[in-house]
């Protein structure tokens, strides 16, 4: 497991969200490892970001979110693997989990392009 946890201010670094930057996490890890994205950011929706790299990588993209409580924030996470069996284990049963969705005309980020634009978030400002 690799984890990635750099976009909860409001600058967030570009250049690790590529499919470039993917393709060298995957360097790092086992066949059927998985790539753990700290996504949580109050006006950007990563999520298309990871599912895009995820899929140019031939792996699956996962949304995990976990609830805020008296101990933590709450907090959204991609799990990027091509292990199917990975999360179907019982440390998943009941999580919030649901399968990454991008817009069909999204293309994703590479070192030649990205957008912030693509992935603002609107409803995350209005509930502010």
């Amino acid at each position: 497991m690799l984890a990635v946890d750099a976009f909860s201010s409001d600058a967030i670094p570009i250049h690790l969200l590529t499919n470039e930057a993917f393709e060298l996490y995957f360097r790092h890890l086992q066949p059927d490892g998985v790539l753990a994205v700290h996504i949580s950011n109050r006006y950007l929706d990563l999520v298309p970001v990871c599912l895009r790299a995820a899929q140019h990588l031939g792996s699956s993209a996962t949304v995990v979110r976990n609830a805020q409580d008296e101990i933590a924030n709450a907090s959204h996470w991609v799990l990027i693997t091509s292990n199917s069996d990975l999360l179907h284990r019982r440390q998943f049963v009941g999580a919030d989990m649901q399968p990454a969705t991008a817009q069909p005309a999204f293309q994703g980020w590479t070192d030649q392009y990205s957008s912030v634009w693509s992935v603002l978030s609107l409803d995350k400002q209005r509930s502010r």
